[in-house]
């Protein structure tokens, strides 16, 4: 279901207030009530923040030689974009980062393409095409793509490789988790990872700015939130959100980062390195975080990963 289980809806947040006024006038002392409720709007005002969508979209993905694919989760519709080839062959799979869309990947999905590869992409809620939702996780996200994975022509398919960028890449590496199955994680390739988001503490830690103070009370309220929004995760601790909990892929990765990354920084490209891993990375120092969609140095490498490591 597409509504609020962490946060208060309009209405719940109205019944309080009428509850809050009427006592303030009926009850000796009422005014403690008033007091009282300010802290849970504040604290609701937060949660809000914690769990918000993004603030704009990009352009929706519209490519002829893509079909648009729809499928139902749980009354959440959720988009994809696919092409296949004409012969049984390799999938890749492109999850987009934050205030991004599937559009935005449109040739780096043309250097699989024309190599032969099945191609999908993935909008995430609230953005590119897809419905918002009232609280944003990357979990809602993750099973929105085991949903739409499952409307995949398997027959056609012998490896399934992954590409996320930034929060993407977060959200590709959670599907590691043992909690996650499917099809595709029985036929896992590769993962191709690009200046990627390895761990939530530091982006909480980002957006607590000025009450910083309060970052102690933003982890636990986060924390239950979570849990009361997946409680398919079987009740989450801090730890769980920052790789190696979150997901630890034991496939072999491409890690293509931004050398100078005026968004996430090199913190997540050094997690990743420090993991056990069989990773292959790669510092660019041509390559921004965002304004990303050609990059020579970047694309170059991607062709040589496809050509020695996918065909």
């Amino acid at each position: 279901m597409n509504r609020r289980v962490a946060t208060w809806d309009g209405r719940k947040t109205l019944s309080v207030l009428i509850a809050t006024f009427a006592i303030s006038f009926l009850i000796p002392y009422g005014f403690i009530a008033i007091l009282f409720t300010s802290l849970l709007l504040v604290h609701q005002l937060l949660l809000r923040l914690i769990f918000t969508g993004p603030e704009k979209r990009s352009l929706p993905f519209d490519d002829p030689r893509w079909d648009v694919i729809k499928v139902d989760n749980n009354g959440v519709d959720v988009y994809g974009f696919i092409n296949y080839q004409d012969e049984k062959s390799d999938m890749a799979v492109f999850i987009h980062g934050w205030q991004s869309s599937s559009e935005k990947y449109t040739e780096r999905m043309l250097l699989f393409r024309d190599r032969g590869l099945h191609t999908l992409a993935i909008d995430s809620r609230g953005h590119g095409m897809a419905p918002d939702t009232p609280e944003w996780t990357a979990g809602k996200v993750i099973l929105d793509i085991k949903c739409i994975l499952e409307s995949v022509e398997v027959s056609r398919v012998n490896k399934i490789h992954f590409y996320g960028h930034s929060l993407g890449g977060f959200i590709a590496i959670g599907m590691h988790h043992s909690r996650h199955s499917g099809w595709w994680k029985e036929n896992y390739g590769t993962l191709i990872l690009e200046s990627p988001m390895a761990a939530y503490s530091p982006i909480l830690e980002q957006m607590s700015g000025r009450i910083s103070f309060m970052l102690p009370l933003l982890k636990r309220w986060a924390l239950r939130g979570f849990n009361k929004i997946h409680p398919e995760a079987g009740g989450l601790e801090w730890k769980d959100i920052d790789v190696p909990h979150w997901g630890l892929p034991k496939v072999p990765i491409l890690l293509l980062q931004a050398e100078t990354d005026n968004r996430l920084g090199r913190y997540h490209y050094d997690l990743l390195m420090s993991q056990e891993l069989d990773i292959t990375g790669h510092l660019i120092k041509s390559l921004p975080h965002s304004k990303n969609r050609v990059n020579d140095d970047r694309d170059k490498i991607i062709v040589e990963w496809i050509e020695n490591r996918i065909l």
